[in-house]
């Protein structure tokens, strides 16, 4: 679920964290319940990372968390990212090559896409660079996993998810 920033919205003035986020607001009145103001970054992260890897139209890409700090971001299994309740900055960076076109990929939350996750690239068997960023509330042990969405096979040259756990 997308998290709201008040202060950029225009409920409030200030300025927003880390990147412009979704608009909840109406009427200068918001609500929804998933609301935040001015979030900021604990000192909980983690970031997990492949290379030169062949990955089929439809699964997962096989992330391997290389680094972490605290107990908010773990792995219980290859390609799988576990993260305990509160809100996340995500980024996602790959680069990779595919004869199919468009390449592309998208984050899976507990088994469902997240629509406004999905990255796209041109195919045509040239190394393209590409990703997204974006914040996500969860609740409980959350799993995580970077889906191939391409028509086809994908050839990653790197992939990286990077997870910053926010201050409520």
């Amino acid at each position: 679920m997308p998290i709201c920033n008040d202060n950029f919205n225009g409920c409030y003035t200030g300025p927003y964290y880390p990147r412009p986020i979704f608009n909840c607001c109406s009427a200068e009145s918001c609500g929804g319940g998933n609301n935040v103001q001015n979030p900021s970054r604990s000192a909980q992260w983690g970031m997990a990372s492949v290379q030169n890897v062949a990955v089929e139209e439809g699964e997962s890409v096989p992330i391997v968390l290389v680094g972490s700090e605290g107990t908010s971001v773990k792995q219980d299994n290859a390609g799988e990212i576990v993260l305990t309740a509160g809100n996340y900055l995500v980024s996602y960076s790959i680069s990779a090559s595919s004869q199919t076109n468009p390449i592309k990929f998208v984050l899976r939350v507990n088994g469902q896409d997240l629509p406004y996750s999905v990255s796209y690239a041109t195919g045509n068997n040239e190394i393209q660079s590409f990703g997204n960023s974006f914040i996500i509330s969860v609740s409980g042990n959350t799993v995580l996993s970077l889906m191939n969405q391409t028509n086809g096979n994908v050839a990653i040259n790197n992939a990286n998810v990077v997870l910053t756990k926010l201050l409520n």
